[in-house]
């Protein structure tokens, strides 16, 4: 007979209670019964909120609620400091390197016609230009990168490189 009553009572277990359920809330005031039952408490007057009786909470069934986010101000110029002169350790593949424009332009048209979701930079150091794809934060995703990229363009090499800590916006049509 006790086994049957477990299995019984562990049918109706929930972890909180069903919004048609208002019996176990144990509400004892008509007016939030009704405000209730329209699937939002709105409350425009605080002194009603401390005259109304219940005894569980029901914040969790409120559609509207209130964030207070309190942070340092050190916080701010840390993220400002580190967005302009902070950098980052990372890895990108180099594709191409050239003193030729015409070349380097090319190699940029094949690049964006096969992988025109991935990403192209270029880096000026006299007398070459560099071209490279991708800005990775650990060698293995590089690597797979590369192996995509083998596919169409030859030579391909990862490269260590060290990056601006600010985000790259996509362009918007």
């Amino acid at each position: 007979l006790i086994i049957c009553s477990t299995f019984h009572s562990q049918d109706d277990w929930t972890l909180y209670p069903k919004k048609e359920a208002l019996d176990s809330l144990n509400i004892q005031s008509t007016e939030l019964l009704k405000s209730i039952n329209h699937d939002s408490i709105q409350v425009h007057d605080p002194i009603q909120v401390l005259d109304t009786k219940y005894t569980d909470s029901l914040y969790y069934l409120s559609n509207e609620g209130i964030l207070v986010e309190n942070k340092d101000s050190k916080i701010d110029s840390i993220n400002n400091y580190l967005s302009k002169k902070g950098k980052y350790n990372g890895y990108t593949v180099q594709l191409y390197f050239s003193q030729k424009t015409d070349k380097v332009r090319e190699i940029r048209k094949k690049f964006i016609s096969n992988f025109p979701e991935m990403i192209l930079f270029d880096e000026y150091i006299a007398p070459n230009i560099f071209l490279y794809s991708g800005k990775f934060q650990d060698y293995n995703n590089a690597v797979f990168s590369k192996m995509k990229l083998e596919e169409v363009f030859e030579n391909t090499l990862v490269v260590r490189k060290s990056f601006p800590y600010r985000v790259e916006k996509k362009m918007e049509d």
